[in-house]
């Protein structure tokens, strides 16, 4: 179990740092670990970037980091464990966009990390914005993550009006409510009128009480349920509402894509109106989609039906190359923006340096300038880590970060296409043994024409 709390740091970052990377607290430095920045010159990248932030108009608000604790439940966790926790938090709520240092304390009986990450964004100068609505998104990160790792999730999230007993059994799956609702979603979504949705209920094993308040209650439930209880969503006015919804769709039914469509099966719909010619309607757009999808098929050269399931797959490994190659150029496109931040702040700490030349007292003026000096090794062995060697030109990084974005949006394009096709293809294949058997030959040519 994770407990998150979060606070932005408004007068000096170094304090903050200085004691979360307390060497008697972090095992001598150990599990200390950064992203964009060295552990020992983190308040000053951070000073730099929020520079950069004001220069691109970017600078608001007063904050200069955010101090992030994630405490563990004793004995929960050990301290290595606990450590990639942290990271992996970190790098998921932050994705990728912030400098932070992260350490995690084994100097107290329960483990804890403490993340301090700057407040502007080193890739878009953005300031980062905290407010309940941004709590609750790292809240649901923490308790995926913790749940994917065998721990209990705690931490809340944008869910309301559930009192501790009811978070609990809906964490365990027995909660009246979270069943109840999906018991109404499901008879609403299969009806269109309130008497239908009424029935539907009655038929999943639910006891009605009408009166002022609709209220439902399982077999083995001891109270009634109220609807209103529920949320908005699921109060009687909103139910008729989404069903009233059901009873325009039934009427006009959307189609799915342009090439291939889902055939109607008459006996699902049941209209309040003109049934006979509801089923005539319904029938000559069966024979239409029918003709359509053939043709899709006939052109594609996919009237095999092995062939149409091999077509299937290699559209679906298509799609899965393109997930791969959207990743690796993400992760190409990230290290590019780090490479570019630790260029221009190597720079600026290298024109300190060259300055010194001119100083009229050099070692007063080292004395002075210290923090730079060690920023300038730190970024120097940063940039060689990451394999540059020889500092390019910002414009030169600025171009391959521009033609990273232009191949990455490409990608996007070519990924909604073929999952446009995997859309038509599914259709097609759910259609591919009715179209068998749709009488298209004993419909005169003359009718067949006019329909198609």
């Amino acid at each position: 179990m994770a407990y998150i709390k979060i606070f932005p740091i408004k007068v000096t970052a170094k304090k903050a740092l200085d004691y979360i990377t307390n060497p008697d607290k972090t095992d001598e430095k150990l599990l200390v670990s950064s992203f964009g920045c060295s552990p020992e010159t983190a308040d000053l990248e951070f000073s730099m970037t929020r520079e950069m932030a004001k220069k691109n108009g970017m600078d608001k608000g007063d904050n200069l980091a955010f101090h992030l604790i994630q405490s563990f439940k004793p004995g929960e966790v050990d301290a290595e464990t606990a450590h990639r926790l942290g990271q992996q938090f970190a790098d998921e709520v932050l994705k990728g966009k912030y400098e932070y240092v992260i350490s995690t304390h084994i100097d107290k009986n329960h483990i804890h990390n403490h993340i301090i990450f700057n407040a502007a964004s080193f890739v878009d100068h953005h300031k980062y914005v905290s407010n309940k609505r941004s709590y609750h998104k790292i809240c649901r990160i923490s308790n995926r993550i913790c749940h994917e790792n065998g721990l209990a999730t705690s931490m809340p999230t944008v869910e309301k009006g559930k009192g501790y007993k009811e978070n609990m059994e809906y964490h365990r799956g027995t909660s009246w409510k979270a069943k109840l609702r999906v018991a109404v979603d499901k008879a609403i979504w299969s009806s269109i009128n309130y008497d239908e949705f009424l029935q539907k209920m009655q038929l999943s094993g639910y006891e009605i009480r009408q009166g002022k308040n609709l209220s439902f209650r399982a077999p083995e439930q001891k109270n009634f349920t109220y609807m209103k209880s529920l949320g908005n969503y699921y109060t009687e006015e909103n139910v008729r509402a989404r069903l009233e919804k059901n009873r325009y769709k039934t009427k006009a039914p959307k189609h799915l894509s342009r090439e291939a469509r889902l055939y109607i099966n008459i006996s699902t719909y049941v209209t309040t109106g003109n049934r006979e010619g509801f089923e005539r309607w319904a029938k000559l757009n069966n024979l239409k989609e029918a003709a359509r999808t053939f043709n899709y098929l006939s052109e594609n050269n996919l009237l095999n039906y092995d062939d149409f399931q091999q077509h299937i797959s290699d559209v679906e490994n298509s799609i899965k190359a393109a997930d791969q190659k959207f990743e690796e150029i993400s992760a190409e496109l990230g290290t590019q923006k780090l490479i570019q931040k630790h260029c221009d702040s190597y720079r600026l700490c290298r024109k300190v340096i060259e300055n010194c030349k001119s100083a009229q007292n050099p070692k007063a003026y080292r004395t002075k300038h210290q923090a730079e000096y060690q920023l300038h090794d730190s970024l120097k062995k940063e940039l060689q880590d990451l394999g540059v060697t020889k500092i390019p030109t910002s414009e030169k990084i600025q171009k391959r970060i521009e033609s990273l974005e232009s191949e990455q949006a490409t990608v996007i394009c070519e990924k909604q296409e073929l999952q446009k096709k995997q859309k038509t293809l599914g259709i097609i294949q759910q259609n591919f043994s009715a179209l068998l058997n749709v009488p298209v030959m004993q419909i005169p040519v003359s009718k067949a024409e006019k329909i198609l």
